[in-house]
């Protein structure tokens, strides 16, 4: 510390409680995001039930088992594909690591794809040589409903011509 002014000390003690401020801020902000979106999942939650329990009615009452993806694949590929989504910036750090190691995890030993939604999904796959099924989704802000249904057929078609598991 020797040539180190007392003015310089305090201008960089007031920098550090003026940063600490600002994430104290952010902090409070994200907290105020996320529980908003915990409300919005539980407020859909009743919405999830029912849904669910009349496609088990519609399943359990059909004649006809001509759903495809009710039945076993004719020739199993022995892929899997796993549809991963994180953030597009670093600011959600912990959540982005927590589903990339799971999906690490889940994907160990196995032989799989990946369609990431977000660009640190995209980047960290990509890093590791794990195929991609699809990049065009690599940010996750801009993703629209009409996109969630784009993707949806997009998948079905790929387990449909047998393309995974």
């Amino acid at each position: 510390m020797a040539g180190v002014s007392t003015k310089e000390i305090r201008s960089r003690i007031r920098s550090m409680e003026s940063t600490k401020q600002i994430t104290k801020a952010m902090e409070m902000v994200a907290a105020s995001k996320l529980r908003h979106a915990q409300a919005q999942v539980m407020d859909s939650r009743p919405y999830f039930q029912i849904i669910y329990g009349v496609i088990q009615d519609i399943v359990r009452t059909t004649q006809s088992r001509a759903f495809p993806y009710m039945e076993p694949q004719p020739k199993p590929s022995g892929r899997s594909c796993y549809v991963v989504i994180a953030g597009d910036r670093g600011l959600a750090g912990g959540y982005n690591s927590n589903v990339l190691k799971a999906c690490l995890r889940e994907m160990a030993g196995k032989r799989c794809e990946v369609l990431p939604i977000g660009r640190k999904a995209a980047e960290f796959f990509r890093a590791r040589q794990i195929p991609l099924m699809n990049e065009e989704y690599t940010f996750a802000e801009g993703i629209t409903v009409g996109d969630c249904f784009t993707l949806s057929k997009y998948l079905c078609r790929a387990w449909k011509a047998g393309e995974f598991d």
